[in-house]
């Protein structure tokens, strides 16, 4: 029956759609092309898409379980992080079930990757809703897969920043250093000091503003020799809700308003310096994002 013919009065399905033609007569078939069926198995297309789903999950809560677990983290993992956690480990289980079965509807796939899309959404768009979807069509799968899988992927390898970044503080010569790679932290990110010693905690808070000085790496001897003021810090009344709470640590935020700041995100890297006796110095620098 040729698609001129009148097929009113007939149900139809697709099986296939021709994406070219040859001039020996042969026909190449569309790839992308999903027929409709009662059963995934049935076709490649959507087979493939259930194994690109679930390795997409399963890489994403592993990325994201060592992070949460990597002593760089010390314990500050942001709630959200375990929130997003929890969700991928439950749909990991769910989509590890379905493509151990040998019967699955394109409709309940397709609710499936909805519901893990709803939820994904919750985390990675600034209005927390889902975007919209084409409805499911039966006769239509290939429409209604289109938008709804790369829209998965893209959520799925949406990165969940942490808020806090430590930033390792290494002693070279003397003088104390962090590399910061990241603009964007230059940029927007709150930088705190957390500073401890086998002193008083009030005499850290009297002294150690006094006694260090903050710059680039390439200004810090010079402002040491020459007493020019760094970056300058402001003593902190509490620890930032974003850090870790450690008994016996004072938090000092750093100013970024200054010139020695300036040249300090143009080098991309901190220098400290700390002159006086504070025994048993234990310093962590943090950046806190927005």
């Amino acid at each position: 029956m040729s698609g001129a013919e009148d097929m009113s009065a007939y149900i139809t399905l697709p099986l296939c759609r021709i994406s070219d033609r040859h001039a020996d007569g042969s026909l190449t078939l569309d790839d992308d092309f999903i027929p409709s069926c009662q059963n995934i198995q049935v076709s490649k297309k959507l087979r493939v898409y259930l194994k690109e789903v679930q390795g997409a999950i399963g890489g994403r809560a592993s990325d994201l379980a060592n992070r949460i677990g990597s002593p760089a983290q010390s314990g500050i993992a942001d709630v959200a992080e375990f929130m997003m956690l929890q969700l991928l480990n439950r749909n990991q289980t769910r989509f590890t079930h379905r493509a151990r079965r040998s019967q699955l509807h394109p409709e309940d796939f397709y609710l499936d990757l909805a519901g893990l899309l709803g939820e994904l959404m919750t985390f990675t768009e600034p209005s927390r809703l889902p975007c919209p979807l084409d409805v499911y069509d039966h006769h239509d799968l290939t429409k209604t897969f289109k938008t709804l899988l790369p829209e998965v992927k893209r959520a799925l390898h949406t990165v969940l920043s942490p808020r806090a970044v430590n930033l390792p503080l290494h002693l070279r010569d003397g003088i104390w250093q962090a590399d910061i790679h990241d603009t964007e932290l230059l940029q927007s990110a709150t930088f705190v000091l957390a500073v401890a010693a086998n002193v008083p905690v009030d005499q850290i808070q009297r002294q150690f503003i006094q006694q260090s000085k903050i710059s680039s790496p390439e200004k810090i001897r010079n402002m040491v020799s020459v007493q020019i003021p760094g970056i300058p810090l402001r003593a902190l009344m509490v620890a930032p809700r974003q850090l870790p709470y450690h008994s016996g640590f004072s938090y000092f935020e750093l100013d970024k308003s200054g010139q020695a700041w300036t040249e300090m995100a143009a080098a991309g890297a901190v220098a400290l310096h700390v002159s006086g006796s504070f025994p048993d110095l234990n310093m962590q620098l943090w950046a806190i994002r927005g």
